[in-house]
This record gives C-alpha cells, structure tokens and sequence, in this order.
C-alpha cells in the first residue's frame, strides 16, 4: 500500500505542476490539498507564500495550491478567483496540464455555484485540452468530469457510460504509467453504484459495491484515503435503506458524514444529510439534530453561492461603492433595454394590426364583388421569358386576350394547390405553350411563375381561413398542405413575406376579431 501511495504523490507532482519543475516544499504542500483537511493554518501559510512568490511560476503554483484546496472546502467563490488567475499564467507559459487542472477544478467550482453555461465551457475546454494532450490518464479525467456534470443536472442515466468509459480510460493510462494515482480510480466503482442508486437500480449498485469490496482492503483505503471513501459509505447507507436496515444505514451515513465534517467537505456533507433525511431511517430526535445540522450547511452553502453570483457580477476586489453603481448601471440599461422592447413590439403589434386589417378588407372586398383583371392595351416588347430563350415574346393580340380569360378562369378554381403545381401543369389546362404563359405573367403580373403561383396558394389559404371559422384551428402543418406548399417552414416563410404579418398571428388574430363580434352579436340579441 506505502508503494501506491508513493505513486499517487508522484503523480500528482506530474499533473499539478509537470515533469522535474517544482521543489520539494511547494510539492508536498500540494499533495496535501488531496490528502488532508485543507484548514485555516494552510490557509495563511498559503498566502504568505503567495506574497513572498516573485516569479510568475512561483505565482500560478501558489494559486495552484489555493483553489484546489479551497474547492474541496467548498469556498467555491475562492477557488473560482485564483483558479481564474493561475490560468492567466498556465495559458501565458504554454502549461498545458495545468491548463487542464484549472479548467477542471472551474468547471466543478461553477457546477457547484449553480453556473451551469458557465460549467459547460470549462467543461468543454478540459475536454478540448485532454484530447490535445493526447494522454488516457487525462481523457479519462475529463470523462468523470463530464459525469458529475450530468450527475449535478440529476441525469444519473446519462452519466453511466461516461462513467464506464472512465474506468477504461483509467486502465489504459495504467497500462502505459503505472505511477498514476490510484486512489482516482479506486472509488469508481462506488460513483458508479450511486449513479444506479439514484436511478433505482439497486442490483445494479450492490453488484458494483461488491466488485468494489472484493478488490481492495476497506479498513486500509478508510484509513488512508478516507476522504474519499463517504462515496464508498453512502451508498452502503442507501442500499441498507432500500432494504430497510435502517440500523445499518444509520452507521454507514455516520461514518460518511464523520468523513466530510473532519475534512471540512461542507458541499458533500449538505448533500449526505440531505440524502439521510429523505431516507427517514432516524427516530424524531436524531431527525431533528441532522435537520438543523443540514439548514445550517444549506444556509452556508447558499452564503457562498452568493459570493460566486456577486464575484461573477462584479469583479474580485471592486470596491463596496463601485459595486453599487454598477448595480445602479445595470438597473438602468436592464429598464432602457425593457422600455426599448417594450416600444419595438408595441410597435411592431400595430403594424401587425395594420397589415391585418388591410388584408381582411380586401378579403371582404373580394366577397362582395368578382376580381377583375384588367388587360393592358400595349404589349412590353422587352420582357424576357424565364426560359433559356431571352428573346422577347411577340404574342398576337387576340391570342394575349383568350390566355388572359382563361388565367382569370384558372385564378377562380384551386388546380395551383396542386403539390409540384409547375408551368407544364398550367400550359396542359390552359392549352398553350410556355412561352406564352410565363411572358404574359411577366408582363401582366410583375411576377415569375412561382411568385405567381405562391400568391394565389396564399389567397386561397387566406380566404379559406376567413370563410371557415373551425379552421383556425387546423395545424400549420395542414393549412401549407392544403394550399399546395411543400413544407410548413416554406409557406410561413411566403406568408410572412407576403403579407408582412405571420401565418400564426394572423390566425391569432382572426380569432381574436371572430370573439369579439360573437359577443357584439349576443348583446344585440339580448
């Protein structure tokens, strides 16, 4: 066991501050932070050797030592802060491994303060970097860490396979360094248990409890490592629960909670008396001590989340004066933004009201009399077909006035809701060639043959929207069908463009004009 834990303290000088780069001090200050409570005396040894720190890489090992150690104390406000700093210094000295160290420890900082996007970046940035250094030790790491992230988001299902694919990755960068810190993979076994635990799955968390037990000493990974063992005695606490031991359950949570309170793991000790209350395993008494204990650490808890929330507002060290105006600032630019979207869509409801009005007169207007077309006199010789013959088309004037009839003919009927309704389609019912029609559009319409053919599809859509009350109800979906339109996203798209006013607000307020003259209607009648 002396021999493992001789390479756990190796490795940890490889991850924290890469190969033969860091004295003997600073190291094992260091290894102490995974190792021991991190309390007040280290605290202020810390920051003296912060202060009397001269160069940059004496600088960023220090704010190293910092916020890893005060992430584990879950001041996470603290370790955000000099985690943030000694990147500065990794990033500028090309540290990659450190890069990775302090992304990792970010990410888990902001997941804990309830950051989630801000979790998710640093999440994505030690990936990134694990994949560039290209090492399984690192990959494997940033695959737990992808874990807890769901784990924290209560998706427990999800972050199974990442955990497995951990456990591979860790014994692949085993197979090629067998200097890497054990006690990281030790308890994998036993996160991966409670992840089944919390999906109901207790088989599945004995089976890996069992595979846990069996290959390794209990009372010398207790002894040794004992602050990480609380995973390995929550979940015997949970399983004997489930199987209504509650004698057992109350031991094990005992000892897990020992665990956090003499490492100064505030963050997992709210979350094990959270997990033992829900479980009703204690009588009234004890209850009542463990809730009082568990409102203290949440209030705590909520104390620090504070402090990230005011820290990512306003900047580490800013000034108590400053800190208000800028809440002032802030305050104001937030109610100038909001009057501002405020105007913008009030405006934006009166045009709709504009354009909507605008279509229902025409819509009533078209009611009460039959659409004419009317036939210009003279023919615009230069109008060019949308064929690949560009010559203009000379149309005999009798000829001209019998298509336009006929157009008049097709406008009156629905053949254009027809799906893939093309020019072919109109010259066999017109009776003409191509030419003919698509130059006669040109020239009498303004509009190519789709815009053409799309305009009477939107029309048709309108006018059956205005005589039909029921179908205000109908789907988008269903109307672009029933006009012919190959997909609801593209007769939105020709409706809003057409009408200045979208499918779904007209049908909004339609239904809103159909309310209101019901009601005028029924107060006339009584």
């Amino acid at each position: 066991m002396m021999k493992i834990l001789k390479f756990a303290t190796f490795l940890y000088a490889l991850i924290c501050f890469g190969q033969n780069r860091v004295s003997e001090e600073v190291y094992q200050s260091t290894i102490d932070r995974y190792q021991k409570p991190f309390k007040i005396s280290d605290e202020n040894k810390g920051q003296g050797k912060l202060s009397l720190s001269k160069t940059e890489d004496e600088i960023s090992k220090s704010c190293m030592h910092f916020f890893i150690g005060y992430y584990f104390n879950g001041k996470f406000s603290n370790s955000i802060f000099y985690a943030k700093k000694a990147d500065v210094l990794f990033l500028k000295s090309n540290k990659v491994e450190e890069h990775f160290i302090a992304s990792y420890y970010l990410s888990l900082s902001y997941q804990k303060s309830g950051f989630i996007q801000k979790a998710a970046q640093y999440l994505n940035e030690a990936e990134k970097t694990a994949k560039k250094l290209g090492n399984p030790y690192y990959i494997a790491m940033a695959l737990k860490l992808r874990a807890t992230f769901l784990e924290n988001e209560k998706k427990f299902k999800e972050a199974i396979p990442y955990h497995i694919s951990y456990n591979a990755s860790f014994q692949e960068s085993l197979k090629k360094d067998s200097h890497h810190s054990i006690s990281e993979f030790t308890f994998s076994k036993c996160y991966l248990a409670f992840d089944y635990l919390m999906m109901g799955n207790l088989e599945g968390a004995k089976k890996q409890i069992l595979l846990f037990e069996s290959s390794n000493d209990i009372s010398q990974i207790s002894n040794e490592l004992n602050w990480r063992s609380e995973i390995y005695y929550v979940c015997k606490a949970v399983i004997a629960a489930k199987e209504n031991d509650k004698i057992s359950a109350a031991n094990y949570f005992d000892k897990a909670i020992d665990i956090t309170r003499n490492n100064g793991m505030d963050d997992r000790l709210t979350a094990i008396l959270e997990q033992r209350l829900k479980l009703n395993i204690d009588a009234s008494e004890t209850r009542e001590k463990l809730f009082a204990e568990f409102i203290k650490c949440r209030d705590n808890s909520r104390k620090e989340i504070f402090k990230v929330v005011n820290q990512e507002m306003n900047g580490q060290g800013v000034i108590l004066e400053r800190q208000k105006e800028y809440k002032y600032i802030f305050i104001g630019v937030a109610l100038f933004l909001s009057m501002g979207v405020l105007l913008f869509k009030r405006r934006k409801r009166k045009k709709q009201k504009i354009y909507f009005e605008e279509i229902i007169k025409e819509l009533e207007s078209n009611r009460e009399k039959a659409s004419s077309i009317v036939i210009k006199e003279e023919i615009n010789n230069d109008i060019a077909s949308d064929y690949s013959d560009s010559k203009s088309q000379i149309i005999p004037e009798t000829t001209k006035t019998d298509l336009l009839k006929k157009l008049e003919r097709f406008e009156k009927g629905n053949a254009f809701t027809t799906k893939n309704f093309t020019v072919s389609c109109l010259v066999s019912i017109l009776d003409t060639n191509p030419k003919y029609i698509v130059s006669i559009i040109k020239e009498h319409y303004g509009k190519t043959f789709n815009e053409y053919i799309n305009d009477l599809r939107i029309k048709y859509i309108l006018e059956y929207l205005h005589d039909n009350p029921e179908s205000l109800k109908y789907k988008l979906t269903y109307l672009s069908e029933l006009g012919g339109f190959s997909s609801h996203s593209y007769f939105t798209k020709v409706f809003t463009k057409k009408n200045k006013i979208s499918p779904s607000k007209f049908i909004l307020a339609l239904n809103e004009k159909n309310i209101n003259e019901e009601k005028i209607d029924r107060k006339k009648d009584a």
